[in-house]
This record gives structure tokens, C-alpha cells and sequence, in this order.
């Protein structure tokens, strides 16, 4: 393990897109969303999902030079076209557009279809919040990998979900999950590292954990019988919540926005999941403006209510004070803006293979 600037991570990334083909215009998107996830600590999100990505245009699921355009725009809703591009596209188009009519309408509600993967949804949600207003922002997914309660093979994807909590003189709030005990991408984290699973993420087809990465990721990509828990893990931690939220995330950004259900693939000889065509996952958005709710000022007192009742609350251990939602992934970005980014070295590896098979050049390790 060893760790990089965050210039010479999103360095790589540009390089790496680059030689995928990727418009220079279209590429701020991605390095902006990928470098959000990598310098706060969610690294199943940033540069680790560049070998993913490889196979999915080589497998023809994404068009690189698709180009995401507004379809509609009527009164409080915006739907648009991601040009079946990869999501960060579409999703920072919607950001900018809900901002835009949150502020003239105080309600924005915009869908996205024909889009693909778009990061972490977390960092849309707070573009919005950093523009003083409320945010939810989920996607429906590709991959079918999370098991329902007491089932033998996967029905949904991860699903997230990402709240953004506006605040006045500090960062906003940000909340972001996947609905799935972990995002898949963390299993490959896990592989990366030489790392064990923890207990109860991964079952196979009977219902049994299993903690051997290796494994667990060909469960997880492979489509062998058992897949992902949902979050909570079993019924007595509460897993029948987790699926129910997975399902309500999919009705929103999958049948309202006009995605595809993650479903839409088929098994192969070799086990991989192969697309039928072109990918369609869809994106919803929500911005509110509370200045259309009773005012900016009132909330925002009512926000800092509860924030300091919240850091008042005596901890068990001292050396660990409640903490709200993102605030350790901003301790995290700061820690990683003076001593970098850790990368694991087979990761590093994975992505130098590509571009050396790109022909562009290997930032992280000249």
C-alpha cells in the first residue's frame, strides 16, 4: 500500500480516460466525482472502479461519446437523457438543473434515464446542499448482486441513497448509503487488500456467510447462487428495512426516472454478467429550498439545534465523540490532502495494466 497526490490520482484517471476515448470536455465530471469519493475515504468509489469500467465499454454497455440533454422541463420537474453515458454526466447535469429551478420554484424533482454507474451519490447531493438546499439523490443499479431475506439468488442491486443537509457557516450534511449491507465494489477492496470479509455481508445459495474475498466477489460479479445482504444483514438486525428501502430507491430511480430493472442481464458460460445492450440505469433528484418553507434563517437554527445537541451527546469512549453523518469522511479528506491518497499496490498494478494497454501514460508509477 502506498499513497499519491490527489493530483496524480486524478491525473491517472484523465490519462486513463483519455485512452478509453473519452471526450476532454466530458472528463471534469468524472475526475471531480471519482476524487470526491477517493480523498474522503470511499474508495470502493474513485479510482478502483476504472478496471470496471474497462469491461463494460469493452462489453459495449456504455457509449463514451454519449452526450446527456434535457428532454422535458415542466414546472417543478426536469427529465433528461443521459446519452447512455457514464452517470457522472447526466447526474451533474441534473445537480446544476435542480439547483437552478429549486431556486426559482423551491421543489425540483428531476429523473434521468439511459445513464450508467454515476459514482457516489453523495457527491450530488452536496452540490445541491452547497448551494444552501436540501438534496436526496439515489440511483437504480446494474449489477444484480443483493439477496431479498431468506432468498437463494439476487433480485436488486445496492441501490444508494444520499441525503444533503444544507448549513450555514460550515459543510453541509451528508448521509450517503447503499441499501445493500456494503456497495459491491467494497468486495473488490477487500480482494485488493488481502483483507477477509466481515461476517454476514456475503451469502451463498444457502443462506451461509461467506468472508473469503475471493470468493465472495464471484458470488458478488459471478452470478452464482447468494449475492449481497441487505443493510442489516439478517431479519433479527433488521434486513427486511434494508430491502424494503432498496425496493422504494428502485421505484423512484428506476421506474419513475425510466431505468431499466437491474435484472436486465443474462449469464454466460464463463459467468460473467454480459449486457443485453447498452445499459439503462436511471437517477432522481429532489431539491428543496427552505427558503420556500418558512425561511432560510429559522432553519438554519433549527439545523444547528440539533447539530450541537448531537456533538453534546456524552460518548462511551472519549476518545470517540458522536460524530453526524460525513463529518469522518471530511476528517479523512484532510488527513489525504497532506499525506495522499493510499491506493493498494495490486490496485495500482490493475490500473497501470490499462494503461499500458491504452498507450497512455502510467502516472501513479512512471
Amino acid at each position: 500500500m502506498h499513497s499519491y497526490s490527489h493530483i496524480a490520482v486524478a491525473d491517472q484517471i484523465r490519462e486513463i480516460l483519455t485512452g478509453f476515448g473519452m471526450p476532454a470536455k466530458h472528463q471534469p465530471a468524472v475526475v471531480n466525482g471519482m476524487l470526491y469519493a477517493d480523498m474522503r475515504g470511499i474508495d470502493t468509489h474513485g479510482i478502483a472502479l476504472l478496471p470496471l469500467y474497462q469491461r463494460w465499454l469493452e462489453e459495449g454497455a456504455v457509449d463514451i461519446n454519449g452526450q446527456p440533454s434535457v428532454k422535458s422541463h415542466t414546472g417543478s420537474s426536469i427529465t433528461i437523457d443521459g446519452g447512455g453515458n457514464f452517470g457522472f454526466l447526466s447526474a451533474s447535469l441534473a445537480s446544476q438543473e435542480a439547483i437552478k429551478l429549486a431556486k426559482k420554484t423551491g421543489v425540483a424533482a428531476v429523473t434521468v434515464s439511459h445513464s450508467h454507474h454515476f459514482g457516489a451519490a453523495g457527491f450530488y447531493a452536496h452540490q445541491i446542499a452547497s448551494a444552501g438546499l436540501m438534496a436526496i439523490v439515489t440511483t437504480s443499479t446494474k449489477v444484480v448482486c443483493v439477496v431479498p431475506p431468506g432468498a437463494r439468488d439476487p433480485v436488486l442491486g445496492t441501490n444508494p441513497l444520499a441525503y444533503g443537509v444544507p448549513r450555514t457557516d460550515d459543510q453541509p450534511i451528508i448521509f450517503d448509503i447503499a441499501t445493500s449491507t456494503a456497495a459491491g465494489n467494497r468486495i473488490r477492496v477487500f480482494k485488493y487488500q488481502n483483507k477477509p470479509v466481515p461476517e454476514g455481508w456475503i451469502v451463498d445459495g444457502e443462506g451461509l456467510s461467506v468472508t473469503d474475498a475471493a470468493r465472495a466477489e464471484d458470488i458478488v460479479y459471478g452470478r452464482e447462487r447468494g449475492g449481497i445482504t441487505p443493510l442489516g444483514s439478517n431479519l433479527l438486525l433488521g434486513s427486511h428495512k434494508g430491502y424494503g428501502i432498496s425496493l422504494m430507491t428502485h421505484f423512484f430511480a428506476g421506474c419513475l426516472a425510466g431505468g431499466s430493472f437491474s435484472g436486465r442481464v443474462r449469464l454466460s458460460e464463463d459467468k460473467r454478467h454480459v449486457p443485453l445492450g447498452q445499459d439503462n440505469i436511471g437517477h432522481f433528484f429532489l431539491a428543496l429550498d427552505p427558503a420556500m418553507f418558512g425561511g432560510s434563517a429559522g432553519f438554519a437554527e433549527s439545523v444547528q439545534e440539533v447539530v450541537d445537541a448531537v456533538h453534546a451527546t456524552d460518548p462511551v469512549d472519549p476518545e470517540r465523540p458522536v460524530m453526524l453523518p460525513g463529518e469522518i469522511e471530511q476528517r479523512v479528506m484532510r488527513e489525504r490532502e497532506s499525506a495522499g491518497i493510499p491506493i493498494a499496490d495490486a490496485l495500482v498494478d490493475q490500473i497501470l495494466q490499462i494503461a499500458n494497454s491504452l498507450g497512455v501514460a502510467n502516472v501513479l508509477r512512471p
